[in-house]
């Protein structure tokens, strides 16, 4: 690689934070809105997890397109677009009278959030092979970090402005650093030009079974955690929003450190390591009572899942081609496809079993099926992140 290539991949991978960062905190803002949201519109349980079923049915029915869309244009121009359109559609769940409008928002919300989850992942996979050695966990880190941000602005925030006001403002401060960066992405010539469906191979099917259980993970953290300090533990309206700040800061610092550990012990070993902890962070998050415990579990989970998602990505995207396999940003489509098939069952799941019990039996769920990722990682994530 020349000096000058080099420079364009260094830029590429900055521009690729940004659009990690932008992602994360939309979602960081979003969650710290859903109880308030809630309240607003009087909702039930089960009738919050079937509007929030509206918003991963948006990003999964985008997903299904995404591959064919990336092989037409690219990951570059996908992201620029659905960053500019995620954003900007912000404050509108908060705008919205009733349950009918809720779910229409969320579905357009979702559908943008979705497409730019495949695209930008594409276009770390496509820095990652430029510059030869692995960046995912570190991108991914970028996103906890926006998750961070945009739950604790919105925590601190929300006692001050209204949530579609303050929602307008952070769209608006993302939209301009990521248009300080976006002309730097990479184009994709090596998936450029490629169109139609393609159906998953094997290991791709593996690894996005596995992305389905840790989605759904970490979407109950995002979709439940603050009703479940607010009405569960009965905390203060400011601290419910900081479950989930906990534990993307959590995930943001990990995953700093993830491509590092995963040179050091192996892919499996921090899978298999990670869905303990975090299995046994909700653990604590159910059983502890306290809303000081119940941020400590929260914690522990993040720190747990941080590097499990990184992890499955790398592997599509570093999976060897040849006859019968799937490019990387196909095979990054498809695990992204079916890692959101979690985030579609689990808000309505998670919801009825809320409903039928608590929010805090819907955690013991999800701990079970953190736990059946540890179990597949062996056979799940054998195909290395090669040197690129």
């Amino acid at each position: 690689m020349t000096d000058s290539e080099a420079g364009r991949t260094q830029a590429a991978r900055r521009a690729s934070r940004t659009a990690f960062l932008l992602n994360g905190t939309v979602f960081g803002v979003w969650a710290t809105h859903i109880p308030a949201i809630k309240a607003h519109l009087d909702l039930s349980a089960a009738v919050l997890g079937t509007a929030l079923l509206c918003l991963a049915v948006g990003a999964l029915t985008a997903m299904v397109a995404s591959g064919p869309l990336l092989g037409r244009l690219g990951s570059a121009p996908v992201t620029r677009a659905t960053a500019l359109a995620f954003a900007g559609l912000l404050p509108l769940p908060s705008l919205m009278p009733d349950v009918a409008s809720l779910c229409a928002a969320l579905f357009l919300f979702g559908a943008a959030g979705g497409t730019m989850d495949v695209a930008m992942n594409a276009q770390g996979a496509l820095v990652e092979r430029r510059l030869g050695r692995p960046v995912m966990s570190s991108l991914h880190g970028m996103w906890s970090l926006g998750g961070l941000t945009g739950a604790g602005a919105g925590g601190l925030l929300l006692p001050l402005l209204p949530a579609p006001v303050q929602a307008g403002l952070v769209a608006a401060v993302l939209l301009a650093l990521f248009l300080a960066t976006q002309s730097s992405l990479l184009p994709d010539r090596e998936s450029a030009g490629e169109g139609g469906l393609a159906l998953p191979d094997r290991d791709t099917l593996l690894l996005g079974a596995m992305a389905m259980l840790a989605f759904m993970s970490e979407g109950a953290i995002l979709d439940w955690s603050a009703i479940y300090l607010r009405e569960d533990l009965e905390s203060a309206t400011a601290l419910a929003g900081f479950g989930f700040a906990i534990f993307s800061g959590a995930m943001a610092l990990c995953r700093f450190f993830g491509d590092r550990l995963r040179q050091k012990v192996g892919a499996v070993a921090l899978v298999r390591a990670g869905g303990l902890l975090a299995a046994g962070g909700l653990a604590l998050a159910m059983l502890g009572g306290t809303p000081a415990l119940a941020l400590v579990g929260f914690g522990l989970t993040g720190i747990g899942l941080s590097n499990i998602v990184p992890v499955l990505f790398s592997a599509a995207g570093a999976a060897e081609e040849g006859p019968g396999r799937m490019s990387a940003a196909r095979s990054i489509a498809a695990v992204s496809t079916l890692g959101y098939t979690g985030v579609l069952a689990g808000p309505a799941l998670l919801g009825f079993v809320a409903e039928a019990s608590s929010v805090g039996a819907s955690f013991g769920l999800v701990a079970a099926l953190i736990l059946a990722i540890t179990a597949m990682a062996r056979r799940g994530v054998r195909v290395p992140a090669r040197p690129l």
